[in-house]
């Protein structure tokens, strides 16, 4: 990829499975998701702040796009549970923050907002980024993958431009931490399909960004 203005577009750092064993639980208590991508993604959503170690929950708010970023369900004011106390206070969620902050250089007064997703395999090609190609609006977004289950497919693609053909492509394996600049470059992820049709497939990740 050619660098814009020596920016770094995209960061790959593997985090130890000690940490990701330690968050792995909490994807198994993620409630249903009532919008329009309820039937294949169950997620959680919390605003923090990462300082001396210690997280600070910041007040519950709406998460929401404006349609020109997100053309699947934009401009749609979206409340999402907060994280587990539990996953907030364990070690591995502060050295996933702690990792965060040092590739980004974010300061202890930024908000980091999290999201928490089980990206489910539920009919031929599921869509793990139902928008498609796509930036979030922030100046740092990183996929954490935590765990995969009987699937092909959800692989990471990231792209020059929207019309471009992807640059770059990664399974996102358990523990594989992408920090993209997200003004600069889009992403996007490929289709999703069950390896065994009969038994659950889904993908458990972090998406962390400030």
């Amino acid at each position: 990829m050619t660098a814009v203005n020596n920016q770094n577009l995209l960061q790959l750092r593997f985090i130890q499975q000690a940490h990701i064993e330690a968050v792995k639980p909490s994807f198994d208590q993620l409630p249903d998701n009532p919008y329009a991508d309820g039937a294949f993604r169950k997620r959680r959503y919390s605003v923090l702040k990462f300082a001396d170690d210690a997280v600070s929950l910041q007040p519950t708010k709406a998460f929401v796009q404006d349609d020109s970023i997100n053309t699947f369900q934009g401009n749609v004011e979206r409340v999402y549970e907060n994280l587990e106390t539990s996953l907030i206070n364990c070690d591995g969620f502060k050295h996933l923050l702690r990792e965060f902050k040092q590739m980004t250089g974010i300061d202890d007064e930024r908000d980091i907002e999290v999201h928490q997703f089980r990206m489910l395999a539920i009919e031929s090609d599921t869509p793990p980024a139902p928008e498609g190609i796509h930036q979030d609006g922030f100046d740092h977004v990183c996929v954490c993958g935590v765990s995969h289950e009987n699937i092909a497919g959800g692989e990471l693609l990231v792209y020059e431009n929207k019309e471009s053909e992807p640059c770059f492509k990664m399974e996102i394996k358990d523990g594989l931490f992408a920090l993209i600049n997200d003004r600069q470059v889009w992403h996007n992820a490929t289709p999703m399909n069950k390896l065994d049709a009969d038994q659950v497939g889904y993908l458990d990740c972090f998406v962390f960004t400030a």
